[in-house]
């Protein structure tokens, strides 16, 4: 297990409403093709636990195989000490991570967000590219008496910031 540091600051992240002050919709245009993450976490007192399991369906650009790596944060975060991320899996459009990750939450992240983002690094340089990402609420992970475990969709950057979608599992 590898534990993160996370430094105080003082901001919060604005919720994407509607013009109505409703929730917005995510359409499927929005979550085709960037792939998914299956990941649990769990609340331990004051402390997540981040488990990020696998991949699918990722695709780099000129739709090649990726070298993808999971990093996560709890956002907004300026001197970036809360930030962590897997080891990086080549070559492949399905990685298993497996991997668990510790995020102690103090009262002042509550009102922020747990941002997990999906990058492939580019083969030939120290680039990046963000393939997909998504957001979970730090307040309503403490509060929340249910498991958040599965399969969930890599959104776009600006949707990704502010939700999370999952994958509705076929009966």
């Amino acid at each position: 297990l590898t534990k993160g540091r996370c430094g105080a600051v003082q901001s919060s992240l604005q919720k994407q409403r509607g013009p109505s002050g409703s929730r917005r919709k995510v359409s499927h245009t929005q979550v085709k093709g960037k792939g998914q993450l299956k990941l649990s976490i769990e609340v331990q007192g004051r402390i997540l636990v981040l488990h990020i399991m696998e991949a699918k369906g990722l695709i780099g650009k000129e739709y090649r195989t990726c070298d993808s790596y999971v990093k996560m944060s709890i956002v907004p975060d300026a001197d970036w000490k809360c930030r962590q991320k897997t080891k990086t899996v080549p070559d492949s459009k399905n990685p298993v991570f497996h991997e668990h990750f510790l995020f102690l939450v103090q009262e002042e992240h509550e009102q922020k967000r747990l941002l997990v983002t999906v990058w492939n690094r580019e083969r030939n340089s120290r680039q990046s590219e963000l393939i997909g990402c998504m957001s979970f609420g730090v307040k309503s992970l403490l509060t929340l008496h249910k498991e958040i475990s599965g399969w969930y969709y890599l959104l776009g950057e600006d949707l990704g910031r502010t939700k999370h979608l999952k994958v509705a599992t076929r009966r």
